[in-house]
């Protein structure tokens, strides 16, 4: 990612194509926002809704301090670049998955 970033605002042209170095995500101009933000915030907010505005067990939901060290860990790179939308980061237990939130049933 660091290298293809590099790329990108130096103006470096690809060997294969002989064009300027595209994102991996897209080269359209809000595939960055769809591709990697947008999923990234559909995480932190089902997280926001499972804590049950904090008054959930710390154990049945992941809050800042835990999606912030994921990144920092090693488990980040099984994310990918670009990013894999079925990496574990992005998928629920098992046993959350027929859970309710706020009376309704959450189906991911």
């Amino acid at each position: 990612m660091a290298f293809e970033l590099y790329g990108m605002l130096a103006g470096n042209v690809s060997p294969m194509t002989g064009e300027n170095v595209k994102p991996a995500y897209g080269g359209e101009e809000d595939a960055f926002l769809r591709k990697v933000v947008t999923p990234i915030y559909e995480v932190i907010q089902m997280e926001a809704q499972r804590s049950k505005k904090g008054k959930s067990k710390h154990s049945q939901w992941r809050n800042y301090d835990d999606l912030n060290e994921y990144f920092w860990s090693v488990d980040c790179f099984r994310l990918g670049w670009p990013m894999r939308a079925d990496a574990d980061f992005f998928c629920m237990p098992v046993a959350v998955l027929n859970t309710e939130i706020d009376g309704v049933c959450s189906r991911v």
